[in-house]
């Protein structure tokens, strides 16, 4: 089984900076190479509508190809993102709609997660990294994702929830999903805290934790725009975003950098 990944899309953006219909070249690279699964790690666009429609778009596309997602927080930006969260369930391959069976030996579980200030660094309280402000810089998600409790309390929910359907699929072979960050040696400190106060922002230590404890076999993330595939403790780790033109692309144009980014695993 080739199961295709990519996260971080950011289509609105990447279609005005490029001026290039990202959808269409989406399409044409699967109409090449056709994965039996796709797996989308959050961050489609903007808003829950239009990724909800992208996400449709892709697989009425592709009626041969199982898309999977979660959400990022870029897809929950909303006056309301509980009820954004809500409205991106509708697309059937929403893995927080829960685990997906694969075959008799693979399941897919995964929820787009959320942080927990456990990546930041010390010399700031609680209360400083929910009001996410540095100098001038407002982390986006304070003016544009609205939860109805403080940021640690929506990582708990994501949590337990995860951990139930861990628990209940424990000794298969699971490939773990979040857009946010599981582990802190993918988190990038500068020793300048003008980048390093937001990395509180970038996931939580928890899920790397649930991840190991129930012998995760892969696991897929996004969020930090920067590229991994590695092993660690027996599990292979990738996080494979397209991020954003052109600062973070290797190639000029649209097309070779979404032909050359899309990763392929085999199962």
């Amino acid at each position: 089984m080739r199961i295709a990944v990519l996260s971080d899309i950011h289509e609105g953006l990447n279609r005005k900076n490029t001026q290039t219909d990202l959808m269409g070249l989406l399409h044409k690279w699967m109409a090449a190479h056709m994965p039996d699964v796709f797996i989308i790690g959050g961050d489609m666009t903007a808003g829950p509508e239009k990724s909800l429609a992208l996400l449709n778009q892709l697989q009425q596309y592709s009626p041969r190809t199982k898309f999977l997602f979660v959400h990022g927080n870029h897809d929950i930006y909303h006056e309301d993102s509980k009820a954004a969260h809500e409205l991106l369930l509708q697309f059937p391959g929403n893995l927080g709609n829960g685990p997906v069976e694969l075959n008799d030996d693979w399941v897919v579980i995964g929820e787009g997660g959320w942080y927990d200030y456990s990546f930041g660094i010390p010399g700031f309280t609680e209360e400083q990294f929910s009001n996410g402000t540095y100098q001038d810089f407002t982390w986006p998600d304070k003016i544009y994702a609205h939860w109805p409790g403080a940021d640690r309390e929506q990582t708990d929910r994501y949590i337990l929830k995860l951990e139930n359907w861990l628990s209940e699929y424990h000794g298969k072979n699971i490939i773990l999903v979040t857009h946010f960050v599981p582990l802190s040696q993918f988190v990038l400190y500068k020793d300048d805290p003008k980048w390093d106060f937001f990395n509180a922002m970038q996931g939580s230590f928890r899920f790397g934790e649930l991840a190991l404890k129930y012998g995760v076999k892969k696991y897929i993330f996004g969020h930090i725009h920067t590229r991994y595939h590695e092993q660690i403790e027996g599990m292979e780790i990738i996080c494979n975003p397209l991020g954003y033109y052109p600062h973070e692309w290797s190639h000029q144009t649209a097309e070779e950098e979404i032909f050359s980014t899309i990763k392929i695993i085999e199962i």
